[in-house]
């Protein structure tokens, strides 16, 4: 016997109208119905509301020969293939993006600093040049290139790809392209990128 037929049967001896019942489910009259028409069925939810209500056993409501019983084994099966399917398709996307952020990542890293913003600070001291840079979590200093220009040290620096995050360095006056004598005449620090300039900071 299917589902809506036993649904049917049960309300009327139970004295209960369709309306009677959808308001104890929570749902429309014509849905009611629909079950007892068996144009569709139930969800397992309101099966088991529809157990207690009408004191229907589950086991007569779920018997193996119904309908219900079959549509639910294979609506289990259609959501455990979509769940596949949709667990697939999410780890394909993720991977996808973690290559499209490396890409970007990587060709971000490749150009010099050219953002002031980049730059927090520069000074000398100990016969050291210091620099304070603020740059994203995935770039480190990667080196820099420097040179002389009357009593002005200019800087260019570039990044690198790295989680370590350095954003300080210090360069010693064996590495500057100074003497220690001139050093102490350097009245300002110049940051540039393809040759102009985007920052400057007095020493004075």
């Amino acid at each position: 016997m299917k589902i809506g037929t036993i649904i049917k049967e049960k309300r009327t001896k139970s004295g209960l109208t369709q309306e009677d019942l959808a308001k104890k489910l929570h749902v429309s009259r014509s849905t009611i119905s629909n079950w007892e028409i068996n144009r569709n069925y139930p969800d397992i939810k309101l099966i088991v509301n529809i157990s207690n209500i009408l004191e229907i056993p589950l086991k007569e409501l779920l018997q193996e020969e119904s309908d219900i019983v079959n549509r639910l084994s294979e609506d289990t099966i259609i959501r455990k293939k979509i769940s596949k399917r949709n667990k697939i398709l999410y780890f394909l996307i993720f991977i996808l993006l973690i290559i499209l952020l490396s890409v970007v990542i990587y060709f971000s890293n490749i150009n010099d600093i050219s953002n002031k913003k980049e730059i927090v600070g520069a000074y000398i001291s100990n016969e050291k040049l210091y620099i304070k840079t603020d740059l994203p979590i995935y770039k480190s200093i990667g080196g820099y290139y420097m040179d002389v220009n009357n009593n002005t040290l200019e800087v260019s620096l570039f990044t690198k790809f790295s989680f370590k995050h350095n954003e300080k360095i210090s360069i010693p006056i064996t590495e500057l392209p100074i003497t220690k004598e001139k050093l102490k005449e350097i009245k300002a620090i110049t940051f540039i990128y393809n040759g102009h300039i985007y920052k400057t900071i007095s020493l004075e």
